[in-house]
């Protein structure tokens, strides 16, 4: 079973603003779970979202190497 984290923890393990993530979570870029008012994210949710991440920023170096 995963583990949930707040959106809090989330933004510390991924070294940006706790917004950032709420952006994250409502565009739907990352996967999360309100449970009351609170967001829950899961751990295989956060490792999909940064795979995701790393993919997109290597995509950007690339093209941006090819100028």
């Amino acid at each position: 079973m995963d583990k949930y984290y707040s959106k809090a923890e989330v933004a510390e393990v991924l070294g940006v603003h706790e917004r950032t993530i709420a952006r994250y979570l409502h565009s739907g870029k990352l996967k999360g779970a309100r449970m009351g008012k609170a967001w829950r994210i899961s751990e295989s949710d956060i490792k999909a979202f940064y795979e995701e991440m790393k993919t997109e920023t290597s995509n950007v170096n690339r093209l941006r190497s090819k100028d």
